[in-house]
């Protein structure tokens, strides 16, 4: 989640949000706290979606506050508001409201980066959600660039779906995205998606004479994702963010990938178990997955 999330109370009111929060805590705003580029790509020249990425942020507020959004560069040190986000210009707009749960209503936005490549160019934006009493909060802050074989190279994109309700880095709190059908995006670098594997099962029948028949064979690949050189807190993003999600699909931009991936829809595996030796400050580590699918069999015949 992101800077100036909700504070709850003990009371029976709705909860209210801390704007000024003496420090931004590191799952709210976990990408500029341990200093770690969120890169994005777009090609103005080209509308191959594998070359244009997508960010798509939602927020949850409490009914009783009102909401703008607009789309902030850093310029010269300071931010200035590029547009305000009341429409599709800039991707898909959705507006406060579009979902409401409890006395929570969501916002969001979808933005297209090649959209705002082509109107403001390379640099660092985020969204601003302005509240109509004069405060804010804000989304991730994106590094714009442009698109190139080179620039994102030894990278992996994850498409991830939420679609219900999941767990959050604070183990006390979830996140209700049941039915609002929310895909995002995610580019993590370095790193790499593939060392495809398969394990066999086969089912067989033995006749008297002893030659046994296979009547059935199945297996599932298996793939590893391996990413390097990951800050600790960026782990909570990917184990509650993305292995918690509800769907899953992985793209390599590696060069050398001796195996070509796009959009391999996935299921984690196994443990989640960052190399932490040598007390690492960016501990890398390797998630095993699997296919989504089970179709990989032969039946009997």
């Amino acid at each position: 989640m992101s800077y100036g999330e909700i504070t709850k109370q003990d009371v029976t009111v709705q909860p209210v949000i801390d704007f000024n929060p003496a420090e931004v805590p590191i799952e709210d705003n976990p990408f500029k706290k341990c200093c770690y580029d969120l890169n994005v790509f777009a090609d103005i020249f080209d509308t191959d979606s594998l070359k244009n990425d997508n960010s798509n942020v939602i927020k949850i507020i409490p009914q009783q506050y009102t909401f703008t959004m607009a789309i902030e560069k850093l310029v010269s040190g300071s931010w200035a508001s590029q547009a305000s986000l009341v429409d599709n210009t800039y991707g898909t707009y959705y507006a406060q409201g579009f979902q409401t749960k409890g006395k929570n209503d969501y916002i969001g936005y979808a933005l297209s980066w090649r959209t705002v490549l082509s109107a403001f160019g390379t640099g660092r934006y985020r969204i601003a959600f302005d509240e109509s009493g004069g405060d804010s909060i804000y989304s991730e802050e994106f590094c714009l660039r442009n698109y190139t074989q080179a620039s994102v190279d030894r990278t992996v994109k994850i498409k991830y779906l939420w679609n219900s309700v999941i767990g959050d880095a604070d183990q006390k709190t979830q996140r209700d995205f049941s039915g609002i059908n929310w895909w995002n995006e995610l580019r993590i670098g370095p790193a790499m998606f593939g060392n495809k594997k398969g394990t066999f099962e086969v089912e067989t029948v033995r006749y008297q004479s002893g030659k046994e028949r296979s009547v059935q064979k199945k297996f599932k690949e298996e793939y590893l994702l391996l990413i390097k050189q990951l800050p600790v807190e960026l782990h909570d993003v990917v184990m509650n963010d993305i292995l918690l999600s509800d769907e899953i699909k992985i793209t390599d931009y590696n060069k050398n990938n001796p195996g070509r991936f796009i959009d391999q829809e996935v299921e984690v595996s196994g443990e989640y178990s960052p190399d932490y030796t040598s007390n690492k400050i960016y501990p890398d580590v390797s998630v095993t997955m699997v296919d989504k699918y089970d179709n990989r069999r032969k039946l009997y015949s």
